[in-house]
């Protein structure tokens, strides 16, 4: 054994000599590793037979001094991979409007099916004839670490030609919301690019280098792609970042991305995408309760002067239209209790889903809201006027996207009878007071001259009405119609009675504004109100 141990040590030795890599001589590798080869085997045959500790110790140390130049060869054919001038670059651009040193965005995927041979043609098959040594040798996790560091710079370079950086959530943690937008916008395709091609392909190559060693490939896999993980971490950062309603958009798009890598995600990555679209979700749950404290913390103070829409109704309604377009990742969203494994199946196109509460409770809110607002005017008329617009809006936008199968149309119709409340209110504080000076002692008959004065009185009544709330606003046309052939509908025939009570007290030159000028003042007060 001493005699094999000396021949051994001065055939290796021979080796570890060299200056140069032994693997730029395919001679040299090869009687490199038989000879390591045979180093094992007699290691593995004295273990069992020998009791000699100081001559196993000896051969033990030869076989560490290999492993240790297995490991510099090792690192060297990996390190010595990376990019050419073309290689990926059909996932790849250049932008042209940042500097040269940062030109690469990721483009659109259009082939999932791609495997980016990441090393030359048959250095994986070198470097796995490598690995097979060291771990038989018991140097299995050096040759591990050693794969993830001489990976990290071609992993790093990979991330940097999509357009982001690994470590996007320190390097903005300061960043205002409008910058991390652009960051999270080409996130998105840099993390398909990622999921759907680089990390196969990097899986691919860890179980051709440990091929027959599952659990090395596993370790190797996992710590080379610790630059992904910290790519995925960003998720994290905005899930926290985005506490205003605007975020909403760009969050949901986020969770959208992950979901989207599902079908291909590999295992190593489970627990960290379920843990960061948990934590999307939950971002996305609390935005809404974000804006439900905007709507109630809006000054109840202001109201425009001429009943118009108020901002935060315009605000409210078209935040939820463009809300509803990603209606059924919000609806998930809304349904899953997160850390629950149960689900159950989702219909966002029910009224009663956990979107649809969620959305009503938002229009509920907002209306009282407005209903608060409208107590500022302090004239009964233009609040009912400034509610008849805000909830002809709600519905106007309701009705013009997909919020109608999603709120559905008993809800529309609660709101529908909530506008004809504040129509009747309308009508009674206003043209319900022009009918009562009219018909004021009707029954008890009147003479001529009663009679000329209750139209007089009412005539001047109607064109304070026409004088004031002309200046008012009704948003939409048709509504402005519609009232104003109510309110003909309710005024002439009454009208029209008294100037019949007139003419039948026989009074002599009697004259009076006829019906058919009282109604076109009517409508061209309504026409002045829509701005016709």
């Amino acid at each position: 054994m001493e005699d094999t141990l000396q021949a051994l040590d001065d055939l290796i030795s021979q080796f570890l000599s060299l200056n140069r890599s032994l693997w730029s001589s395919s001679d040299d590798a090869n009687a490199f590793l038989e000879a390591v080869d045979e180093l094992t085997s007699t290691i593995h045959g004295l273990e069992n037979t020998s009791e000699d500790h100081v001559l196993l110790e000896s051969f033990d140390l030869l076989l560490e001094r290999c492993s240790m130049r297995l490991k510099d060869e090792f690192q060297h054919l990996i390190a010595t991979s990376g990019f050419d001038d073309n290689h990926g670059d059909h996932n790849i651009k250049k932008s042209q409007d940042v500097d040269d040193s940062h030109t690469f965005v990721a483009l659109p995927i259009r082939d999932f099916g791609i495997i980016v041979d990441a090393l030359p043609e048959g250095v994986s098959t070198e470097a796995n004839r490598i690995a097979r040594r060291m771990i038989a040798a018991g140097f299995g996790d050096i040759c591990v670490e050693t794969y993830a560091s001489a990976r990290r710079n071609f992993i790093d370079e990979s991330i940097a030609r999509l357009g982001v950086h690994a470590k996007l959530a320190e390097r903005f943690k300061s960043a205002s919301w409008e910058e991390l937008e652009t960051q999270i916008m080409r996130w998105i395709p840099a993390i398909r690019v990622v999921f759907h091609i680089l990390i196969p392909s990097e899986r691919n190559l860890c179980n051709c280098i440990f091929d027959g060693f599952t659990s090395y490939s596993d370790l190797a896999f996992a710590t080379a792609c610790k630059p992904f993980l910290q790519l995925l971490s960003f998720a994290n950062f905005i899930a926290a970042a985005g506490q205003n309603p605007e975020s909403l958009f760009r969050i949901v798009d986020m969770y959208d991305a992950l979901t989207c890598i599902l079908p291909v995600l590999d295992e190593t990555f489970d627990h960290e995408i379920a843990a960061l679209r948990e934590c999307l979700g939950l971002s996305i749950k609390g935005i809404f309760v974000a804006l439900e404290k905007l709507i109630r913390g809006d000054s109840s103070e202001s109201a425009p002067p001429d009943g118009g829409v108020h901002p935060i109704t315009r605000y409210v309604m078209n935040y939820l239209m463009a809300a509803c377009a990603s209606r059924h990742t919000l609806e998930e969203v809304m349904h899953l209790e997160f850390g629950c494994a149960e689900t159950c199946p989702i219909n966002p196109d029910r009224p009663t889903s956990s979107l649809a509460v969620c959305f009503a409770w938002i229009v509920d809110v907002l209306i009282k809201n407005l209903e608060s607002k409208s107590r500022i005017y302090g004239h009964v008329p233009l609040s009912r006027v400034f509610l008849i617009n805000s909830g002809i809006y709600i519905i106007k936008k309701v009705n013009g996207c997909e919020l109608k199968v999603l709120l559905g149309e008993d809800w529309i119709r609660v709101i529908s009878a909530k506008v004809h409340q504040w129509v009747l209110e309308y009508r009674r504080a206003t043209w319900g007071r022009a009918i009562m000076i009219l018909e004021t002692d009707r029954r008890s008959g009147s003479s001529s001259s009663v009679v000329v004065e209750k139209l007089n009185h009412f005539h001047d009544f109607v064109q304070a009405i026409c004088q004031v709330q002309s200046r008012w606003v009704l948003v939409e046309k048709q509504q402005a119609m519609d009232l104003s052939t109510m309110v003909e509908e309710l005024v002439i025939p009454v009208y029209r009675d008294t100037i019949e009570m007139l003419n039948a007290t026989e009074a002599v030159g009697a004259s009076y504004v006829r019906p058919e000028d009282v109604k076109l003042q009517i409508q061209h007060l309504f026409k002045a109100m829509a701005k016709l």
